[in-house]
């Protein structure tokens, strides 16, 4: 299965590519950009994506692209760039062995300073609510207990703060379980609570408030692939998907 799947996922790189260069090379001026684009598309879909009974590769649909505030702006002023790189994935998968759960979608978050000249990407599985098709939704937590365990925030698209524990303040202090230094987030912003088992994020009366999805929030519940932004500081939600599918695996084997 591992030679398979090794084997697909270079097949599936080079079609991307390929759609890339051909179809959406006006999206992306730099050369370099886009022939790294393609790996890294696949590479963060590799980290997700796992075999059915049947042997059908199932991937990851929900793919986020941290890029810098410049070249971030170009996307966010026309999804229509967004879409035409999501179709070039769904056409890639074409007549493969992988399958999304339901149409990609592709979100760009912007970042303010990047440590990194790579690309940044995660990929995660979502499904679209049943009133609309054009924005996904979260998939529901498996198992809330174990939330805890597998929590995590990524900050400006750099750096992995993995969550432990019932409580984490975020701020400038140095008495944060998570310190982030930027100029619009308060010495003590925002707390993340264990609540029956699910992280909820509550402004702490912050200078800039605390948005997540857009929206100005005095507290909400997080599902993976929100957003959270403290006076611009994006910070996004996410759980590790592959120990909630091995935990479902153990069970089935009882």
């Amino acid at each position: 299965m591992a030679n398979i799947l090794h084997q697909t996922l270079q097949k599936l790189e080079r079609r991307l590519q390929a759609l890339i260069e051909g179809n959406t090379a006006r999206l992306f001026p730099s050369y370099s950009f886009r022939d790294d684009l393609g790996q890294r598309l696949v590479e963060a879909m590799q980290v997700e994506i796992h075999p059915d009974s049947e042997g059908t590769l199932t991937a990851p649909n929900l793919f986020t692209i941290f890029l810098p505030e410049e070249q971030a702006q170009m996307f966010l002023n026309e999804q229509e760039l967004l879409d035409e790189l999501a179709d070039c994935l769904c056409r890639a998968c074409q007549d493969t062995q992988v399958h999304f759960v339901s149409d990609p979608v592709v979100k760009v978050i912007p970042i303010s300073e990047p440590s990194t000249t790579e690309i940044q990407i995660i990929a995660q599985f979502s499904m679209p609510p049943e009133e609309s098709t054009s924005v996904l939704e979260p998939l529901p937590v498996v198992n809330p207990a174990e939330q805890a365990l597998r929590a995590f925030l990524i900050v400006d698209g750099t750096q992995v703060f993995p969550l432990s524990g019932k409580l984490v303040c975020i701020g400038q202090s140095e008495e944060n379980e998570l310190i982030v230094d930027h100029p619009q987030v308060s010495p003590v912003h925002a707390q993340l609570r264990l609540v029956n088992g699910q992280y909820t994020i509550f402004d702490l009366n912050s200078a800039s408030g605390t948005f997540v999805n857009g929206v100005k929030v005095s507290q909400y519940p997080l599902l993976p692939g929100d957003v959270i932004s403290l006076g611009g500081l994006p910070l996004v939600f996410g759980m590790d998907q592959s120990s909630t599918q091995d935990r479902t695996q153990e069970m089935s084997l009882v």
